[in-house]
């Protein structure tokens, strides 16, 4: 494949200045810029630390950034990652807070049977040795047929395959705190020429362990392994407060959760682990995993999901779905919180829920979807959560079948090393949002609304919105699969819009978006056998691109545009032809968001006084023209006051989405 190594160059330049920040003056954390728009998982507990040049101490080889995937930093964040490859080789930084929470994303090489080597690291605090870590690729490197004729598998073959998912992590509570202000170091311990690849680390302070005793709940119960098979205590005690004391739980069979209010309270994610050990190689075991919930207000919190899975389909076989970390309806008014799933098909792929919330969770290295709220969810939300690593969409909302997904909203939340299909997509739907998100290093799309796959169509009722939304190294060129291109070598934009073959892509609203050093075009318009109805770009910067900003791909329809800008573009010009059968208008009237009806606005001249009118404790918040948050408050009395605002133009956002454009004399 072609490479553009003056625009990689350029790329890497801008990225280090962009989504990472610079480095502290005394810490080596990284700063994520988009905090301060509330982008993304804003709130996350840890603090990274990125094996790249300028960001480290090492005495081992920086990978430098490349787009041929044949290179495994293609799957690291930035594009790099630092190898150490000789016995008492090192990285170390400077840890900017007091820690106990260790997490390193790592590759080492697989072996011949698809099973993972090991290796061991040995951490160092100022010099003085700490403990142990142990390295397992068993759950990494998953391998694709260079015709794309299957699903990706975890059989290794170098003549008719190539490799994905070429990392994974480990997580660990540490025996004691690292201070902060303190070098950690961590050494290759093992005497082998073997690389032991490490993309970054992330630390934090895990928080205590909730006991029994703290849950204040007179129907809780407490489980013990001397109580039987933790499958059948859940599905004894029906409606019961379920409390999993800190420990490792070996689960051989699905936990089935049929009783209405059920609730499964661990003593948190670093704490309480419960790990399928059934074989996905085996017919009669391979589904055998996973939390599934059948029942209305139930409750899954603070545990770690894990299992011996190293697949997504057993046999290869797409209908024998080795099992999700959570499935099934949850009914109505549930809550999945503080939990941590790996290694599973999908993180979560929930059916049929109604005001389901998920909150504070991290779905990590899984063989398919991170979340997917498919065939019917509805008015649920999804937010404050952290994906990564998942060999398809991280965030999803499928309308498959006969039932139409409405009304969710997911937000606040980060998408990163997405390795196939994109960090977020959707596909049919009804008034669905996504917003204030990051999706950074998706190995194809970044953000997709496509028609690809069949169900329920895109309804003509109101809009389907998504704004904003950082993407931070999106889509990718066309070229010769595992060498370039998606799965099958084809292109994909940062953001991907296409009609496809399945119904019309039609009332899409996307607007406030920031499109960073994109691989290859940032956005892609495209239609197949339907066309595209009523889309609306406003408010779109494109920050350097491989070629097009935008690239129209036998467009069919119609769009509004307003306030799209271009810069570094690869290609010398802003877009390709817009074919005769795609109308794009440019029309600044359109509105980003609905006009909350309950509430009004009144600005004091003179006085730089505003009264927000609204709902009785709506969160709202006023920013600046660049993003900048200026204010936060509840409504309380029916109103919020702010003062002491310099003349200018405002914007006004409350909890539900709705914004308002304010002017201050």
């Amino acid at each position: 494949m072609k490479q553009n190594f003056k625009m990689i160059r350029k790329y890497f330049f801008i990225t280090a200045i962009s989504f990472w920040g610079f480095l502290s003056t005394t810490a080596q954390s990284i700063s994520f810029p988009d905090d301060e728009l509330e982008r993304g998982y804003y709130q996350r507990p840890y603090f990274r630390y990125e094996a790249e040049a300028g960001k480290c101490e090492t005495t081992g080889t920086i990978l430098q950034p490349t787009f041929d995937q044949r290179e495994i930093q293609t799957e690291a964040s930035n594009f790099s990652a630092v190898q150490l490859i000789t016995k008492d080789s090192y990285i170390q930084w400077t840890n900017e807070k007091a820690a106990d929470g260790l997490t390193i994303r790592f590759s080492l090489p697989d072996s011949n049977d698809g099973k993972g080597t090991q290796g061991t690291l040995a951490l160092f605090v100022n010099d003085r040795f700490v403990q142990h870590i142990t390295l397992n690729s068993y759950w990494a490197w998953q391998y694709i047929l260079k015709n794309g004729s299957k699903y990706p598998d975890n059989t290794p073959d170098a003549s008719t395959k190539f490799p994905r998912m070429r990392f994974d992590e480990i997580h660990l509570k540490l025996e004691s705190k690292i201070p902060a202000n303190t070098i950690f170091r961590l050494v290759k311990a093992d005497e082998n020429d073997i690389p032991y690849t490490i993309d970054f680390v992330e630390l934090e302070e895990v928080p205590e362990v909730v006991t029994f005793e703290s849950i204040q709940d007179d129907n809780k119960i407490a489980y013990s392994p001397e109580n039987g098979k933790l499958q059948y205590f859940v599905t004894q005690h029906k409606g019961k407060t379920i409390y999993l004391p800190a420990g490792k739980y070996e689960v051989d069979g699905r936990i089935i959760i049929n009783g209405d209010g059920t609730k499964i309270i661990g003593a948190g994610m670093w704490h309480t682990e419960i790990f399928f050990n059934a074989s996905s190689d085996d017919r009669s075991t391979y589904n055998q995993r996973g939390i599934e919930a059948n029942a209305g207000n139930v409750v899954v919190e603070g545990v770690f999901l894990n299992t011996i899975n190293n697949k997504r389909y057993y046999n290869n076989d797409p209908r024998y779905q080795v099992g999700k970390g959570l499935m099934g309806s949850f009914g109505s008014n549930s809550i999945i919180r503080n939990v941590w799933a790996e290694h599973f098909e999908c993180g979560g792929w929930i059916e049929g829920a109604d005001n389901l919330t998920i909150q504070h969770c991290r779905f990590r290295n899984n063989y398919a979807d991170g979340i997917n709220l498919a065939y019917g969810c509805k008015n649920s939300v999804v937010e404050h959560c952290s994906y990564r690593n998942n060999g398809d969409d991280d965030i999803a909302s499928w309308s498959r079948g006969d039932r139409l997904c409405e009304n969710n909203i997911f937000r606040f939340s980060t998408s990163e090393n997405n390795w196939r299909a994109s960090g977020l997509g959707f596909f049919g739907g009804k008034q669905n949002k996504a917003h204030n998100m990051v999706i950074a290093d998706a190995m194809e799309a970044g953000f997709r609304v496509t028609c690809d796959f069949p169900g329920m169509p895109f309804s003509s009722e109101g809009y389907s919105e998504f704004y904003n939304i950082s993407v931070y190294r999106g889509g990718v060129a066309a070229g010769q699969a595992g060498i370039g291109g998606d799965l099958w070598g084809n292109q994909q934009g940062a953001l991907h819009i296409n009609s496809s073959t399945q119904y019309d892509l039609q009332n899409i609203k996307i607007y406030n978006i920031d499109l960073y050093d994109s691989k290859n075009d940032a956005i892609f318009i495209g239609s197949g056998t339907k066309s595209i109805k009523n889309l609306l770009l406003k408010n779109i910067q494109i920050h350097g691109t491989n070629r097009y900003g935008i690239l129209f791909s036998g467009a069919k329809g119609n769009g509004i545009y307003c306030n799209i800008s271009y810069e570094n573009i690869g290609a010398g010009v802003n877009y390709n032809v817009i074919p005769a059968t795609f109308t794009f208008t440019e029309d600044c009237s359109i509105v980003s968001s609905p006009i909350k009806k309950d509430a009004t606005l009144k600005a004091i001249a003179g006085y730089g006084e505003i009264y927000i009118s609204g709902k009785e404790n709506t969160p709202v918040a006023v920013y600046d023209i660049w993003g900048r948050k200026r204010f936060q408050s509840l409504v309380v009395s029916g109103q919020a006051k702010v003062t002491g605002l310099n003349s200018g133009i405002y914007i006004v956002r409350w909890d539900d989405s709705s914004s308002l454009k304010l002017f201050v004399q």
